[in-house]
């Protein structure tokens, strides 16, 4: 019989943010901000191989980190996340099922643009 291991997430936690367009006032314009979704979700860091750092390398991004969390699918490329005051972009969530558990794997990037932050 094939052992079970429960997955624990004690690696950090990191602060959950979305990209929203906001009108900006007395103006036909909109503006991109950092709106705060007040999660703290903890997370394991995942090794990144270094066939996809290579291949992020060569697509001109730079990958900070990979994380999985228990399985969130409202994360998405629109996000950004705060680990111990730096900035990561979620580049890709995958969901996955490791050894009976369902997570989400999230292969994080150095940030290109940065918007304003939102506290709603």
């Amino acid at each position: 019989m094939a052992t079970r291991r429960i997955p624990a997430y004690t690696d950090g936690a990191f602060d959950l943010y979305r990209t929203e367009e906001r009108a900006i006032p007395g103006t036909d314009a909109a503006r991109t901000v950092l709106v705060n979704q007040h999660m703290r979700i903890w997370y394991h860091e995942v090794s990144v191989f270094d066939t996809l750092r290579t291949a992020m390398q060569q697509a001109g991004r730079e990958v900070t980190m990979k994380i999985r969390i228990p399985q969130y699918r409202l994360i998405d490329t629109r996000c950004y996340v705060k680990i111990e005051g730096a900035w990561h972009r979620v580049f890709n969530s995958a969901q996955i099922l490791r050894d009976g558990f369902r997570e989400t794997e999230l292969t994080l990037v150095a940030p290109e643009t940065m918007y304003p932050e939102v506290d709603e």
